[in-house]
């Protein structure tokens, strides 16, 4: 086989460009210690310019110490590079970790004085220097390396510093302080907190208590935690796959900034569990290798301190008293030399914590014990035998109070039992109920779950696992709950328990899978709960009524509807009334019939008292059917907020879903925009497809008020083909009405005509009743402008019913002003009038209210009014301005050329060429934003952002940011 070589006829390895016979190792770019490689470098530029260096790295196992050694090796070109590593083994050898550095020194201690040549080769021969000899020796070491520097400069390398032996150590630290003015750099490294090691010293010295610093005099760089985004960028330089956001997110907070933790836990991984397909251990186990440098100094504690920091490992947050408490009472038999009578013990103290803290291993702060390194703290954990480990957990359990620490108390209850127990279950279930209050859902899920392996009974087991998997579907973790309900099903007896994990599952899939079939799902699982509970069977249904909304299947919802209300009766709670009048209310408004519908939702708007975000977003429909858009924004922020107080992330993409609603009807479009963004991002992070693709809609919709033409289609497009999928014809009508809005602000009134035209008629999963009596506002402007007075007139009439049923003056105006659309004259001007002044009255509608204005004035001045069409068109454009929708300004600066006025103010400069992504970065540099700052606020990258940029200053026709901050400020 022919050698493969490069074209200066060197060999070529798989790795790197090699030359010669000098192969180089493989380049590897350490992820987040610019700070310690620019240090490092300094180092080298010292040493090549006769300065001389010394620098100590410091840290934790696992913190980058010998990587950062090895990329310094690599990076000393023309250095001669002598390196040594401690070894535990040779601790107690004097002066071994100094002769195997100097060993490639041989020839240049020939040079060397004959009294220094001898002394330094009896040292290292022996291992032993007289106390007159040391200053002798040591000064023989400073000749030699200078001696070895004079034609080219010279790196000292040790890594391990603290498991060298003393007599080594303490020479090298002699040299180290007295390399100023030589070509020499000496970099150490060694564990953080570390004093000198205690091992054997030079024969003819005292032993002296070791200071508190490792190498005294000498530059110590201290080796924090990687930030997060480091560990990121090492799983993707790493990870043999692309791993799932949750796992990567998992693995950077089970490695605590530790890289070596990070790259471990990354080995142990199948590719199963990179994908997210396979769940991850909890907590993710630690690599050996790691583990046990994190224990090294651990294992020499006495035995109570190690037991004692065994109970810290395992507590949430480990109080002194607790732990005193746990260690066990006074009086544990111990018997005096030369003595046979037992004599108690004493009891533990806090004062058996201080070897633990001289190491360095925790600090006490308070009444609570501290680890420095939380990996410490998983190593113990993860180190203890079965046994000692149950027993620790069931000394927690005793000292918990399972009033103010539920969740502690169940864990600890649950992982210290032998066996399944009938009465630790119920405990544990007591304590889980306390758990959902104080902490949340997720943690709720996992407290129920533990006490569910303690119930002997598989029923009940089943029962716990089924609460479980409900609260870790509120809390956003669908795999956890789809792994629990999977858990749960094989060990249900009772019908109940199964059509529960049914009902369960059916929610969970409400999230991603086709929306009219969930519904059928919700409508069969609520069949089968009536026989066991009507109010879980009511609940199941109402869902099932959701799910055909989502879908616009009025026939599904109707179906539900008609199943669910006789399960009602007079005397049941109120909020069980109020939602039974939520779901009649909806089905009768989904039949057109708007005055019946009325006082059923104003009566369900009465679930806005019940602090639950569910209840809220029910009464939030209930106001948007109604067209009381602050009412909605006001329930919907508040589901919003009382979602996050409970940890109810599955609650709140469909509560921000219909705060943005609100914000569309108010002109609230920025906050929207943001609402939007948010939605789409929790949607994502939650698993829900279906509601992001909602959001999704509403940026669509969002771009078309702003007049970005090509985010609104781009958008538009992902939602066509997601609802398609899905059935989610209330999304689709959404993206629909967008271009439609898109068309008509251009000026495209036939395209916005059959756009609207279409949803008229559209099937569901294609379209929605709602939908098609909301965009009934812009259908008749349109359709007007197409001459299809008779489509204007039918849609009109089915809008004006709905308007005058609920009485809200925001609707009433855009009833008003497609009859004035639709008159002439003064007639016309009449209806223009009306709406205006209802307008004024609603003041939460300003878009809207601009475009009466704008439709106003073009009448106006196709009437030959230009006075009259001026102060309309004038205001209407001060409005758009604001907002930035850019082809609405368009049109009414086109209106108001001709009249023949000149527009009023300064012609806001070409901004309205740059697309809104582009606005947005604009924005944020004349703000004074860096690009990584916009980088980081907008989720891309500082060089998306600098290609932006050179776009906006093409545009603008600018050359620098101080004229984007003029221009903009």
């Amino acid at each position: 086989m022919v050698a493969r070589t490069c074209r200066d006829g060197g060999p070529l390895c798989e790795c790197v460009h090699v030359a010669g016979r000098n192969t180089q190792p493989p380049v590897t770019r350490l992820r987040g210690r610019d700070t310690e490689q620019r240090a490092l470098s300094d180092a080298l530029d010292d040493a090549r310019s006769g300065r001389g260096a010394s620098l100590l790295l410091s840290g934790g196992p696992g913190r980058g110490k010998t990587a950062l050694l090895e990329h310094l090796s690599g990076s000393a070109g023309g250095f001669t590079v002598l390196r040594a590593d401690g070894v535990a083994d040779e601790a107690d050898l004097p002066l071994a970790g100094l002769q195997r550095l100097l060993r490639p020194l041989a020839r240049e201690t020939e040079r060397l004085p004959e009294p220094l040549r001898d002394l330094l080769r009896d040292a290292l021969t022996r291992g032993a220097v007289a106390d007159a000899d040391r200053l002798a020796l040591y000064t023989g070491l400073v000749e030699l390396l200078s001696l070895a520097a004079v034609d080219r400069p010279l790196l000292l390398c040790v890594d391990d510093a603290d498991r060298l032996d003393a007599p080594s150590l303490d020479a090298l630290a002699f040299v180290a302080r007295r390399l100023a003015g030589t070509p020499v750099a000496a970099v150490l490294a060694a564990r953080e907190g570390r004093g000198k090691p205690a091992g054997a010293r030079a024969s003819g010295t005292d032993a002296e208590p070791p200071p508190d610093a490792l190498v005294p005099g000498v530059t110590e760089l201290p080796l924090a935690p990687l930030e997060e985004r480091a560990l990121h960028d090492i799983l993707t330089d790493r990870a043999p796959v692309t791993p799932a956001s949750a796992v990567r997110s998992a693995l950077v907070r089970a490695a605590h900034g530790n890289p070596a933790a990070v790259l471990g836990l990354l080995r142990g991984m199948s590719r199963a569990q990179l994908l997210g397909e396979e769940p991850l251990p909890d907590p993710p186990r630690l690599p050996g290798r790691l583990r046990a440098g994190l224990l090294a100094p651990y294992q020499g504690l006495p035995e109570r301190a190690r037991h004692l920091l065994l109970l810290a490992a395992l507590g949430d947050e480990p109080r002194v008293h607790r732990l005193l408490e746990a260690c066990g009472e006074p009086g544990t038999n111990a018997t005096g030399p030369g003595s046979s009578v037992s004599v108690p013990a004493p009891g533990p103290t806090v004062t058996d914590l201080e070897p633990a803290e001289e190491r360095g291993l925790v600090r006490v702060e308070g009444d609570t014990v501290v680890f420095a390194d939380p990996l410490t703290r998983e190593a113990i954990a993860q180190d203890a035998p079965a046994g000692r480990l149950r027993a620790a957990h069931r000394a927690l359990a005793r000292a918990c109070d399972p009033g103010t620490s539920p969740a502690e108390f169940v864990r600890h209850t649950a992982s210290g039992a032998d066996a399944p127990d009938a009465g630790l279950a119920e405990a544990a279930t007591a304590a889980a109920r306390r758990v959902k209050r104080v902490e949340g859902r997720l943690a709720a899920s996992h407290a129920y779950e533990r006490a569910a392996d303690l119930c002997p009974d598989p029923d009940e087991r089943a029962c716990r696992l089924n609460t479980a998997s409900y609260e870790a579907y509120m809390a956003g973790s669908s795999a956890r709950a789809t792994r629990l309900l999977a858990r749960a099903r094989p060990l249900a007896v009772s019908d109940r328990r199964r059509a529960t994990a049914d009902l369960i599952d059916a929610q969970i899939a409400m999230r991603g899978e086709n929306a009219m079939d969930v519904a059928e799902r919700l409508l069969t699982v609520g069949r089968e709960l009536i026989p066991h509970d009507r109010s879980l069977a009511l609940r199941a249904l109402v869902r099932s009524a959701d799910a055909a909304s989502l879908a616009g299947d009025a026939v599904r919802h109707g179906r539900a509807a008609e199943l669910a209300l006789p399960l009602v009766r007079p005397d049941d709670p109120a909020p069980m009334r109020m939602v039974a009048s939520f779901l009649e209310g909806c089905a009768v408004s989904f039949r057109g019939d708007y005055p019946g519908s009325t006082p059923l939702l104003r009566e369900a708007t009465g679930l806005a008292a019940i602090a639950k975000p569910s209840e809220l977003v029910w009464a939030g429909i209930s106001g948007l059917r109604l067209g009381d858009a602050p009412f909605v924004r006001s329930v919907t922020s508040r589901a919003v907020e009382v979602g996050r107080l409970r940890g109810e992330r599955a609650t709140l993409p469909a509560a921000l879903g219909f705060l943005v609603f609100s914000e569309f009807w108010s002109g609230r479009f920025p906050s929207a925009a943001g609402t939007a963004l948010t939605g789409l991002r929790v949607s994502r992070e939650t698993g829900q497809t279906v509601w992001a693709t909602q959001h999704l809609a509403s940026l669509a919709m969002i771009a078309a008020i702003q007049g970005d033409v090509d985010t609104c289609r781009i958008r538009a497009r992902a939602v066509a083909a997601q609802a398609g999928e899905n059935s989610l014809g209330l999304a689709a009508a959404l993206s629909a009405w967008a271009l439609a809005v898109l068309e008509l602000s251009r000026g495209n009134a036939a395209e916005a005509f059959f756009r609207l035209r279409a949803l008229v008629h559209a099937a569901p999963g294609h379209g929605h009743p709602t939908m098609r009596l909301l965009t009934a506002p812009h259908f008749v402007e349109a359709a007007t402008r197409m001459g299809e007075t008779e489509w204007a007139r039918t849609s009109l009439a089915g809008y004006r019913r709905w308007a005058e049923s609920v009485g809200s003056p925001s609707t009433l105006a855009l009833a008003a002003r497609g009859s004035g659309l639709l008159a002439a004259g003064d007639e016309a001007c009449d209806h223009f009038e009306n709406a205006l002044a209802l307008h004024r009255v609603c003041g939460d509608d300003d878009v809207e209210h601009a475009r009466t204005q704008l439709l106003f004035g073009a009448h106006l001045r196709r009437a030959r009014l230009p006075g009259r069409a001026r102060e309309h068109l004038y205001n209407a454009l001060e409005t758009f301005e604001r907002f930035g929708a850019r082809l609405w300004v368009r049109q009414t600066r086109a209106e108001l050329r001709a009249i023949g006025t000149a527009e009023r103010g300064p012609d806001p400069v070409s901004t309205s060429e740059l697309t809104a992504q582009q606005q947005q970065i604009a924005r944020l540099v004349a703000e004074g934003a860096t690009n990584r700052e916009v980088a980081a606020h907008m989720f891309i990258s500082p060089r998306t952002v600098e290609h932006h940029l050179r776009g906006i200053f093409r545009k603008l026709n600018i050359r620098s940011r101080v004229d984007l901050a003029r221009l903009f400020n």
